[in-house]
């Protein structure tokens, strides 16, 4: 009987080691500040670039993070836009991203640093026109 209670204690005393003691790998978020902005300005039903600058806290440029951006009519029943980026100049990255319709937007950032150094995120409210200002409906001739 004292041999059996040996055998269960050392086999709980395994599953507990190896269940628990796991270090937590999550990074820590850096104070790393993303701004954006949208050419062509104001934003139009259509194709655009998001101009997504991410920053350290000192204003030195980010270069080397993973960009994943959401985009998101204010409304149900329209897909979303999703897109990805990674290459940048100068902490800039160019991100192509196409309004599909006209109307309010919420379009969230999130920037994974390089070398582990944590997520940054931001969330945005756009309105997007129905039309853009070269289209031939906004031309008066």
């Amino acid at each position: 009987m004292k041999r059996y209670t040996i055998v269960i204690l050392g086999l709980l005393i395994s599953i507990l080691t190896a269940c628990g003691g796991q270090a937590d790998n999550t990074p820590i978020v850096t104070n790393a500040e993303i701004s954006v902005r949208i050419e062509p300005e104001p934003p139009a039903m259509g194709e655009s670039t998001l101009i997504i600058t991410l920053k350290d806290s000192n204003g030195n440029a980010i270069n080397g993070a993973t960009l994943s951006i959401h985009g998101d009519m204010d409304h149900a029943g329209m897909a979303p836009v999703d897109r990805e980026a990674s290459t940048s100049t100068n902490g800039e990255y160019r991100v192509p991203f196409e309004w599909t319709m006209g109307g309010g937007w919420i379009v969230t950032i999130s920037a994974q640093l390089p070398n582990n150094g944590g997520t940054v995120e931001k969330t945005l409210n756009y309105f997007v026109e129905a039309a853009s200002s070269e289209s031939i409906i906004n031309q008066h001739g």
